[in-house]
């Protein structure tokens, strides 16, 4: 029995260091939940690893979705999009990226631009 347990703690830690290791946001800027004065320029995504950045879209409210481009083509940790002129609204980031380690993640960031 005490062996059983050994092994399944064993295998449980093992998951456990996989799934961690897959690129997480860490940072972003504008940042999750905050109002910016005016349209942002750019996006800047902070990853815990290097990471490509595989499609990038914002979506304002029920407004159909802008496909963000271009996007850049190396992998970094840190990542810069230039982004269209925003009007004044709640906006949704919605990122997907391939890491270093070959998974792909990805999530959203909800930003509020307001009116200059």
């Amino acid at each position: 029995m005490h062996k059983t347990s050994f092994w399944a703690a064993v295998l449980f830690a093992g998951m456990m260091a996989t799934a961690s290791a897959h690129s997480h946001l860490r940072t972003s800027t504008p940042a999750e939940g905050s109002t910016v004065t005016g349209s942002p320029a750019q996006v800047v995504l902070g990853f815990s690893e290097s990471s490509h950045l595989a499609a990038l879209t914002l979506t304002r409210g029920s407004d159909a979705a802008i496909k963000v481009a271009p996007l850049p083509q190396q992998a970094a940790q840190q990542l810069t999009v230039a982004l269209p002129k925003l009007v004044a609204g709640a906006w949704t980031l919605d990122w997907r990226v391939i890491g270093d380690d070959g998974h792909v993640t990805h999530g959203s960031v909800h930003f509020t631009v307001a009116a200059p």
